[in-house]
């Protein structure tokens, strides 16, 4: 049995061997995202040192878009990569409107995406429905929504088959472990999105909270923490397609 962190920055954490070898240890695979182009050749020497710990996903955050489109500034990278992902919208950051800079990043990557036959980790956070408007548009292997809040579009996600992540706020949010409680089973994934640090348990996030992420999953939909992790490894082998 491997516990799983399905999105984490690992290019964000200083010391990022050391949270590697933690992980090894405790055998957790890590899903490690970049947001921007900088922090892609980091991320793929990551797994490069330790491919049974570390999955590598390449791509541009709606926090960090600009001019140049993500397709030419990774795009000898992106077929190396496991998938393409932290990217999406989100108007805390900048217009997100047809023609916005965001709205080119999002869809150059989705059309990568589509291309090279990778799955993605999409953030949506205030921008649920019109980043799944988009999502149909294009063929993806598959489709993890992110650290997922837009509890109305559930059964849009559910009815796609899109996986969901659930973090570190489900040992606070009722509202997460509602969304918990709700998506189907084979479609979860745990996650840290680590280093973000959560005010409401005091400190940053990272691999060390994914056992008890997974004990307060496990706990939500009335299963025994084994059963749980198991189900939530073999999901990580659908969403990547390493069945």
């Amino acid at each position: 049995m491997k516990l799983v962190d399905a999105h984490i920055h690992l290019p964000a954490y200083e010391g990022q061997a050391g949270v590697v070898e933690a992980a090894r240890a405790t055998g957790t695979t890590l899903v490690s995202c970049t947001v921007n182009p900088g922090e892609a050749l980091a991320n793929l020497r990551l797994r490069e040192r330790d491919p049974d710990t570390v999955r590598c996903f390449l791509g541009v955050h709606p926090s960090d878009v600009s001019e140049e489109l993500p397709s030419r500034s990774l795009g000898e990278l992106f077929p190396k990569a496991d998938g393409i992902g932290e990217i999406g919208l989100d108007s805390k950051y900048s217009d997100t409107a047809k023609g916005s800079m965001q709205m080119n990043a999002f869809l150059d990557q989705l059309a990568a995406a589509e291309r090279l036959g990778k799955p993605v980790e999409v953030h949506s956070r205030g921008s649920e429905g019109e980043c799944l408007s988009l999502l149909t548009t294009f063929r993806l292997k598959s489709v993890l929504m992110h650290w997922f809040e837009g509890e109305s579009h559930l059964q849009e996600v559910s009815s796609r088959g899109y996986f969901v992540s659930v973090g570190p706020a489900i040992l606070y949010s009722k509202k997460v472990r509602r969304i918990a409680a709700s998506v189907s089973g084979d479609r979860l994934l745990t996650e840290s999105d680590g280093p973000v640090t959560y005010k409401a348990i005091g400190g940053p996030s990272g691999p060390g909270l994914i056992p008890s992420v997974l004990f307060s999953l496990s706990e939500t939909r009335g299963v025994g923490f084994s059963e749980q992790a198991r189900t939530i490894e073999e999901n990580l082998r659908t969403f990547l397609g390493t069945r």
